[in-house]
């Protein structure tokens, strides 16, 4: 990609990675590694604690995989000034 005057466009530069405070938090969901049967995603991580108990009541299986999605921003520094990229 070039600039006006047949410049390469400058690539901003990577200053950080920060937690995305903005979005709703951690999203928490568990899964059986029997029956693959999940919980379903939530925002605390009780209602997924809850579900594997009683998954491994009814079922006897006792095997889950906990998967914790969080969200991040990577801030660098763009020739129009500091800021979030994609922001």
């Amino acid at each position: 990609m070039t600039g006006t005057q047949g410049r390469a466009a400058r690539r901003p530069r990577l200053r950080a990675l920060r937690e995305d405070r903005a979005g709703s938090g951690p999203i928490t969901e568990a899964e059986c590694t029997t029956c693959l049967d999940g919980s379903g995603a939530a925002d605390d991580g009780r209602g997924p604690a809850v579900w594997c108990l009683a998954h491994a009541q009814a079922t006897g299986h006792a095997g889950f995989r906990r998967i914790r999605t969080d969200f991040f921003r990577a801030l660098c520094d763009s020739p129009g000034g500091a800021g979030a990229v994609g922001s």
